[in-house]
């Protein structure tokens, strides 16, 4: 049973957004998944509020929309093709609203894909690190799983990963599913437990129960196991990141209702924001 079948790529056709591209064709290589380019576009408003001229300035977008991404794509798979044998499938959708994270989200749940890829820009502005960038807000409303790439950083493989377990319930399967993703990359799996400093709280597993399930249910991969203290959950991560040089961090974002998402510190969000390696947050 494949773990991805299909991976859904949002594009504003910047080098950002192409380095994300290069991501998913290398992933979806691997996983033999397809890959849906999306790209979003704004309804023409600025021209006037007269409905039959906006419906019309929105077509000549699209018009022209539609070329840049058939050569975005065609663009993205030639390079792709230059050091492999073939490429695989990729199609296109373009789709019209005013907010580019909510299409996203939408799109991948009408669909159904099992993966959101996007890239995400190493500057964020005032209004982005308070509200969040693209990325980071479809890192919480997505139902899917995401995988946020840093603008700067190449595709290398995934020889060293850190999954950041909770000690919730449901960490072995996060687990075993980061696993499952990972074993056509053959990485070493470092899982860890990065608790608050002077903060500890009731966890429903123990880092030693998790290792011990490993133990007793192995997989293909090497795994080990950490926890350490930090003055906060988002340096704790940033620094284990840095001192075991992390190909990828994977996180897992449980199920949250809408009130809940309104009051509610997402700590995935935060890692959109500020990782400086690629990021897989799973659903």
């Amino acid at each position: 049973m494949k773990i991805i079948n299909n991976i859904l790529v949002p594009t504003d056709f910047s080098p950002c957004a192409e380095n994300a591209y290069q991501f998913s064709l290398e992933l979806a290589d691997k996983w033999q998944s397809s890959i849906k380019l999306l790209h979003v576009v704004t309804p023409d408003y600025a021209v006037t509020d007269i409905p039959v001229v906006v419906d019309l300035a929105t077509k000549d977008k699209i018009l022209v929309a539609q070329k840049l991404l058939n050569d975005f794509k065609e663009n993205g798979i030639n390079k792709f093709k230059a050091t492999h044998n073939k490429a695989p499938l990729v199609s296109d959708v373009i789709k019209v609203s005013g907010l580019s994270y909510a299409a996203i989200a939408t799109v991948a749940e009408e669909e159904d894909f099992d993966l959101i890829l996007m890239g995400t820009n190493s500057y964020h502005s005032a209004w982005e690190t308070t509200f969040g960038t693209n990325a980071a807000t479809v890192v919480k409303q997505a139902h899917c799983h995401v995988f946020v790439v840093p603008d700067y950083e190449a595709f290398k493989g995934f020889t060293t990963v850190g999954f950041a377990a909770d000690l919730h319930e449901t960490d072995p399967y996060h687990l075993w599913k980061t696993c499952k993703m990972m074993e056509p990359f053959h990485s070493i799996i470092h899982c860890v437990h990065v608790e608050k400093e002077g903060k500890a709280k009731e966890t429903k597993l123990r880092i030693e129960e998790l290792e011990a399930f490993f133990i007793n249910n192995p997989v293909a991969l090497q795994m080990t196991f950490h926890t350490f203290e930090e003055a906060s959950i988002e340096t704790g991560l940033e620094d284990f990141a840095n001192e075991w040089n992390l190909d990828l961090l994977v996180m897992s974002s449980p199920h949250r209702d809408v009130f809940s998402r309104l009051f509610h510190k997402s700590m995935t969000k935060q890692m959109a924001l500020h990782s400086k390696v690629p990021l897989l947050v799973l659903k």
